[in-house]
Formats: C-alpha cells, sequence, structure tokens
C-alpha cells in the first residue's frame, strides 16, 4: 500500500488545519454542506479502490 503524507513537500510544514471547538460552544454554524463528495470510480490511471475510502496502485500489488 502506497502511504501519503500530509506534510507539505515543498515546506515541510503539516497542512491540516486545527480546528477550534469553542466555535461550536458559543453557537457557531457548522457550515460545510453534507453531500458526499468522495466517488466510488477512481479517477486515476493505474489506481484501483480497494474499499470505500483508499486506493492503491496497481504498481504496488505487481510487487
Amino acid at each position: 500500500m502506497v502511504m501519503r503524507s500530509d506534510m507539505d513537500r515543498r515546506s515541510g510544514e503539516d497542512r491540516r488545519k486545527a480546528y477550534d471547538l469553542d466555535y461550536f460552544s458559543n453557537g457557531g454554524v457548522e457550515r460545510r454542506n453534507w453531500k458526499e463528495q468522495r466517488s466510488n470510480v477512481e479517477k486515476r490511471v493505474g489506481w484501483t479502490r480497494v474499499s470505500k475510502w483508499s486506493s492503491v496502485s496497481l504498481k504496488a500489488l505487481k510487487a
């Protein structure tokens, strides 16, 4: 399985955003829409879907 890093390759910094849960405690509104964006079809050439949440490179499967 090919592992993908959450680190930015150029800067080496973590790109994930931290969210302040106090926002919701203080009456903040959830702004995300709940429409599922993930397709059940793999769009990348040379990759195959192995579960709802992950794909693998076909090259990795041949090794």
